[in-house]
């Protein structure tokens, strides 16, 4: 089994699921922990072969490509660096929602 990579959720990411779970809860608390949970699940998968979902933005330097995978409705973006064995989480967007060109 390959290493793992550690997960790194950066703090516009954090914010993220932090306003879906408090936008969800306002209707319901036991969907706001299920979907806090799902995204969760697909996080903390990344430690695992982070190189298997899609390229959304590619870069040169491959430690800023932004790669994406979904923990439906939810979009979540991410960056792997291999030289560190990390895995950045940038942001955690609603799949209908305009997505972002570009992340800082």
């Amino acid at each position: 089994m390959p290493p793992h990579f550690r997960i790194n959720v950066q703090p516009r990411a954090s914010n993220d699921i932090d306003e879906i779970c408090s936008f969800i809860e306002q209707t319901s608390p036991q969907n706001a922990v299920l979907v806090a949970r799902r995204i969760r699940d697909v996080v903390d998968s990344l430690q695992h072969l982070p190189h298997r979902c899609k390229v959304y933005r590619s870069s040169r330097n491959a430690n800023l490509t932004v790669r994406a995978t979904s923990a439906w409705p939810f979009i979540i973006y991410y960056r792997v660096s291999d030289s560190r064995r990390t895995v950045d989480v940038v942001a955690v967007i609603h799949g209908a929602r305009i997505q972002p060109k570009r992340f800082t």
